[in-house]
């Protein structure tokens, strides 16, 4: 079964969940384009680093969910490693990175369906809305994160839109 990346509910408020996650480390691929487009360009390289393209030649267990952050033209797509892994290793190529990120208070809508741009456009926009009602300040750009692979139906993927949340 895979990992799924940790974190604790806080407390649940219409429409999203508030989170407490737990420090992590991302493997990083930046990608031109599109949402879609990026995100099916970046997993190969990606994919290719966890079955073991990296500097140690380590091979490293999959994990859910697979990350996007609007970067620049493009996105970051991002791989969450394993919660046990601390020192993941250094990547072979220079357009990849691995970043050790401290834990926050995130935001987060989960829904289902085929994870387009529209989609989760449109849910990111809802979820700001209710954070904003919440009383709740947003820290960060919008996150996407999907957890299934492309073969799942669409009525059972599970998808989310995430925002950091300054704490009180």
């Amino acid at each position: 079964m895979t990992e799924v990346q940790r974190y604790e509910v806080i407390e649940a408020f219409p429409g999203f969940e508030l989170r407490s996650y737990a420090d992590h480390t991302l493997v990083t691929k930046p990608m031109a384009g599109a949402m879609g487009p990026a995100a099916s360009a970046a997993f190969g390289h990606l994919a290719g680093y966890i079955s073991g393209q990296n500097q140690a030649r380590q091979k490293i267990e999959m994990t859910a969910p697979v990350l996007q952050r609007k970067s620049g033209s493009g996105f970051d797509v991002s791989f969450v490693m394993p919660h046990e892994m601390e020192n993941a290793p250094a990547p072979l190529g220079a357009d990849m990175r691995v970043e050790r990120i401290q834990g926050s208070l995130v935001a987060a809508k989960r829904f289902s369906g085929a994870a387009t741009d529209a989609l989760f456009e449109r849910k990111a926009k809802k979820l700001l809305t209710e954070i904003e009602a919440a009383g709740l300040k947003q820290a960060s750009d919008v996150q996407y994160a999907r957890y299934n692979g492309p073969w799942t139906p669409p009525f059972l993927r599970r998808n989310e839109v995430l925002v950091e949340i300054s704490r009180p």
